[in-house]
């Protein structure tokens, strides 16, 4: 019989057999239970080591009487030597009296690794062990209170006081994570859940740290006791409400793992300034390049609506031109799992998550580095699309493009489009309008009228504008295959096997660094207008609109 079926016969009836025989032979309770344990261990230990060498346990329950009686026998030889001891009732009995006795302080000390032990027990030993030591409730009782049979709460209580035993007489250590806590920056790709899951489901340090500790080794509820230095019964709650959004999967013998990439923040900066070496200035040069050679089609009204100087539209362009080349070679190459076949959630939505360790704090970019200070790609849409990269080197973060309501885009491409007029606008239209031009997403020409200060154009022309761009592809292909090469090579080691289906969608965010680097790059060599004011977000700011229907 293989290990596993000798534990299920153990837990179906054999159990509850062996317990009966130790009562027969020694009466008390206590010590009858703890025989008890000590033949199932005897039992367990020999069928592992048969199963290990070979050997085949023909006839189970006459072994399992072989090994009671030995074992039996060895513990009234035991006994007469004064021997016996009980870790786990032993130290489930103590009772400090209130004098300062050097017995009650030693006993108080008991009391307290023990009380450390079981709070690190799963939940089915350490319910068992409180409900029958503290409570004073029978296996059968336990059993018809927890609705299992009463010999699996026997088993559950033999596994528990041998853990107790054991753990009694350790000096147990905490991890490293139960002084110097983690943390964990989550985001998705996809549509997220009805409670903005997965970002929710982290803001706690304590998941943080969970999925921080399980990511490469799955554990137990004890081994993320033991590694973060909580009580596994203030754990068990935050691993199931993990594992049922679907951030950790539970795995055979009760190991939970964390269920998405998360990448070291440390490393971004060293991996970005190998793409930079292997890349640049050929990379830069090659989409200047072809810019300029194109020139005077993108200057054109039909592309240009806003009227921006070429060195205003170059902030769009060294933006849109190679995200749109990233995409196609993302696309080409199957690097990112489409969310046509992203898993639905539980809560609603279809996403990958993926994390970033910032236990280990990433480095300062660098003299000559202000590549490295950006945010982006960030999109927006419904009805429009929206795409920016800002740069805080230009002065500008992300932070107002978040804070602007999607409503104000929509209601810019109607008015761009021509589909409503300022005349048109109801209330809510108008507070949408003051938002914009409180943001400076329009401004206020000599004449008084407004004009848009950002980039857009409508969705049949942003379709001629892709098939400019995909002209430029083939120029760089050839260094995409490079950096994509660089990029597996360094990250690969950061993610489990069991994970490397999603690597592809966050891996490839690495490739998203060329687009802040060619914008740098010009701006450094005074290819780019300045800023209108120290803080304008809009300069790299795309937005393409979708036909909508007026009202």
């Amino acid at each position: 019989m293989r290990f596993d079926e000798v534990l299920a016969e153990l837990e179906s009836g054999l159990l509850q057999k062996i317990h009966g025989f130790c009562r027969m032979k020694l009466g008390a309770d206590l010590e009858a239970e703890d025989l008890a344990q000590d033949i199932c261990e005897e039992v367990l230990k020999t069928a592992r080591r048969y199963e290990r060498d070979g050997r085949e346990i023909a006839n189970l329950p006459a072994f399992v009487w072989s090994v009671s009686n030995r074992r039996f026998a060895a513990w009234v030889r035991r006994k007469k030597r004064g021997a016996v001891d009980l870790p786990g009732d032993a130290a489930l009995n103590l009772l400090p009296s209130g004098e300062d006795t050097e017995e009650t302080v030693i006993a108080r000390e008991q009391a307290a690794i023990l009380r450390r032990e079981l709070a690190r027990l799963s939940r089915n030993w350490r319910e068992a062990v409180v409900l029958c030591y503290f409570d004073g409730l029978t296996a059968e009782e336990i059993a018809g209170k927890v609705g299992r049979s009463p010999g699996t709460v026997r088993w559950w209580l033999h596994q528990a006081r041998a853990e107790l035993g054991k753990g009694m007489n350790m000096a147990r250590e905490y991890g490293e994570k139960s002084f110097r806590p983690g943390r964990l920056v989550l985001s998705c790709q996809g549509n997220p859940g009805a409670d903005m899951e997965p970002v929710a489901c982290a803001q706690r340090l304590i998941a943080q740290n969970i999925l921080l500790a399980a990511y490469r080794t799955p554990l137990t509820p004890e081994e993320l006791s033991d590694e973060l230095g909580v009580s596994a019964a203030y754990l068990e709650d935050e691993l199931s409400a993990l594992a049922l959004n679907e951030l950790m999967k539970e795995e055979p013998r009760g190991k939970f793992r964390t269920d998405f990439v998360i990448l070291p923040d440390s490393g971004a900066l060293p991996l970005s300034r190998e793409i930079r070496r292997t890349l640049f200035p050929a990379y830069f040069e090659k989409v200047l390049s072809f810019l300029e050679a194109n020139r005077e089609t993108l200057s054109s009204p039909r592309f240009n609506r806003a009227g921006f100087t070429w060195e205003r539209l170059l902030w769009v362009y060294l933006h849109a031109a190679p995200q749109s080349c990233t995409n196609r070679f993302e696309r080409e190459n199957g690097l990112k799992v489409d969310f046509s076949e992203m898993p639905h959630r539980p809560n609603g939505g279809r996403w990958i998550a993926l994390g970033f360790d910032n236990s280990v704090p990433a480095e300062t970019p660098a003299e000559g580095e202000e590549w490295a200070a950006y945010d982006g790609p960030v999109h927006k849409g419904g009805g429009f699309f929206a795409e920016g990269f800002f740069h805080q080197w230009s002065g500008s973060s992300s932070a107002p493009f978040f804070d602007v309501p999607d409503g104000v885009f929509a209601l810019s491409a109607d008015l761009i489009e021509g589909r409503r007029t300022f005349d048109s606008l109801d209330g809510e239209q108008k507070y949408l309008f003051s938002l914009a031009a409180e943001k400076k997403l329009w401004i206020r020409r000599p004449d008084g009228s407004f004009t848009p200060d950002f980039y857009y154009i409508d969705l049949e022309t942003d379709g001629e504008l892709a098939r400019i761009f995909e002209s430029l592809y083939p120029s760089l292909e050839p260094l995409y295959e490079k950096a994509w090469d660089l990029i597996l090579r360094y990250r690969e080691a950061d993610v489990p096997a069991a994970l490397r289906w999603q690597m592809g969608n966050f891996l490839s965010n690495s490739l998203n660094v060329l687009v802040p680097m060619c914008l740098c790059d010009a701006h450094s060599a005074g290819l780019l207008s300045a800023p209108a004011s120290p803080a304008d977000p809009w300069l790299s700011l795309f937005v393409s609109g979708v036909k909508g229907n007026e009202e």
